[in-house]
């Protein structure tokens, strides 16, 4: 049983992988299923913000960067669930946003294991990413005993994103306008 950190993050990593598949496989089960992944996933996200990205960013101050935007996915993502929970399972809605979801996720994933977790694992020693472990697995616990609420990101946090990204008028539009220029300018860039 995997008590190193970096192997809770990973098995936490395939098990959404799972439910997306089995959210795509199985329309007729998405409501149980969505709840899961709200869940799960926003455990998963503060778990890491709270415990894992903290230390990361002490250990190697280089890295902020990098854990200043897996706090920008985890945001990102958690908006689109929120979108998701409030959309009709059935509708072709629900599958566009779940499919920007899973693409999101799964970029988010994969530079989490090439980028962030190589380089915590060089930087806290064994012992300590098991204690890391245990402080990870402990919020989790707390965040799925209470009620499901995805966080969404600031509006000076998507006003810096939608800079970044090049989104001509972003100082005159609502947060709302924001998320949809930042989510449609990141997939014109694939």
């Amino acid at each position: 049983m995997a008590t190193d950190v970096i192997s809770l993050i990973k098995e936490d990593h395939r098990d959404v992988e799972s439910l997306f598949e089995r959210l795509q496989k199985t329309p007729e089960n998405r409501p149980a299923l969505l709840a899961e992944l709200a869940a799960k996933f926003i455990a998963h996200s503060e778990g890491e913000e709270d415990e894992v990205y903290p230390v990361l960013a002490k250990r190697r101050p280089e890295e902020k960067g990098e854990v200043h935007h897996g706090t920008e996915e985890h945001h990102e993502a958690e908006e689109m669930i929120s979108q998701l929970l409030g959309t009709d399972p059935e509708s072709p809605e629900f599958d566009t946003v779940l499919h920007e979801l899973i693409d999101a996720v799964t970029h988010h994933v994969e530079e989490e294991e090439t980028d962030i977790l190589p380089v915590l694992e060089k930087a806290v020693p064994f012992e300590e990413r098991v204690q890391l472990g245990r402080a990870f697995s402990k919020r989790k616990a707390q965040v799925l005993a209470a009620p499901i609420k995805p966080r969404s990101r600031t509006k000076d946090e998507l006003l810096h994103q939608a800079r970044e990204l090049g989104v001509e008028g972003a100082s005159g539009m609502s947060k709302d306008e924001l998320i949809s220029a930042v989510r449609q300018k990141k997939q014109a860039q694939g």
